[in-house]
């Protein structure tokens, strides 16, 4: 036994002094070139020299064949039309009176709550039962009587709220009795909660508006806004629901230009909103210079590719090409 003990020893360290002598050995062939470290063995160099090199793009590529073939993703849609209606207006409206011959929406964006704060649905959130913010609508069993083919998308006020930041003054931000603060984790926790419970009705789109800190405050945080955003994405993909945004026109426009030129702040959000409602204003809709100026912004903001997420909003049915969410009277 330990005379085959010792010759496995010997065998060992005789592989150990082999491969070191070979490293060594081996270094003088070293050399670094721009493409990276090769080897340059003087006795293999014609061997080596006879084997053509086979170019990156000449290569052969694996191709696996699937049993089944991919189905092709649905191509967006080249016009995007919706139909704006409060809560309370869609309790009272049938549903063929919705669409009408000359407008034929592909979803429908209901408002649940409003700058008040008060909800058109009676909430679970513990904020909004302790400061009743609750109202007393049933919107999931209207969306069950509603068209399947509409995409249902819930309208969502973020920060302005009015009823919550008198009835419970340590949230409301400083020197604002309508505005809720943002850095507030308590009040971005609520929020997040009213979109989860809305799309657990039936609602496949949140729409947020006044989602950060009102325009013009100085204490104004980005980065904030942008993990909320982030959060609130987060928690609705697990339920399969997309959050959007909905702007105004002067959300696009430094305050006080008279020149055209546009922010581009809302381009921080292309990455989270999956489109980007837009509430005009009367000028825009009158003077179509006006209105090419503002989808030039919108291009340079979130590019030329992504002008279907942009959906111009205002009374009537809008231009007869192009995205559009009418607003009912």
């Amino acid at each position: 036994m330990r005379t085959l003990l010792r010759v496995l020893g010997v065998s060992v360290l005789t592989v150990l002094i082999l491969m070191v002598a070979v490293f060594f050995g081996f270094q003088r062939y070293i050399v670094h070139t721009p493409d990276g470290v090769r080897l340059d063995i003087p006795f293999l160099r014609g061997i080596l020299d006879e084997i053509p090199e086979i170019p990156c793009h000449a290569r052969p590529k694996l191709i696996f064949h699937l049993s089944v073939e991919p189905e092709e993703e649905d191509a967006e849609p080249l016009f995007f039309r919706s139909l704006f209606v409060s809560g309370q207006n869609l309790e009272a409206l049938p549903d063929e009176s919705l669409i009408s011959a000359d407008f034929q929406p592909d979803a429908i964006l209901v408002a649940m709550t409003d700058e008040t704060g008060l909800l058109w649905w009676e909430s679970e959130s513990e904020m909004a039962v302790r400061f009743g913010l609750s109202g007393e609508g049933e919107p999931g069993l209207l969306l069950e009587d509603m068209d399947e083919e509409l995409t249902h998308s819930a309208l969502l006020f973020g920060f302005h709220n009015q009823l919550l930041a008198s009835r419970n003054p340590p949230v409301a931000l400083n020197g604002r009795e309508d505005w809720l603060d943002p850095r507030n984790p308590e009040v971005r926790a609520y929020i997040i909660d009213l979109a989860v419970e809305l799309g657990r009705m039936g609602f496949d789109e949140i729409v947020l508006i006044d989602f950060s800190f009102p325009p013009g405050y100085p204490d104004a945080d980005d980065a904030l806004i942008l993990t909320f955003l982030r959060d609130m994405v987060r928690a609705l993909g697990a339920i399969d629901v997309v959050l959007s945004v909905m702007t105004r026109e002067a959300d696009w426009r430094e305050p006080g230009d008279e020149e055209d030129i546009f922010r581009q702040e809302l381009s921080l959000f292309a990455d989270i909103a999956f489109r980007f409602y837009c509430l005009l204003e009367p000028e825009a809709l009158e003077n179509p210079a006006k209105f090419e100026t503002l989808m030039a912004a919108v291009a340079s903001a979130l590019g030329e590719d992504a002008l279907h997420r942009f959906v111009p909003a205002g009374p009537g049915n809008g231009p007869e090409a192009g995205n559009w969410l009418a607003l009912l009277e």
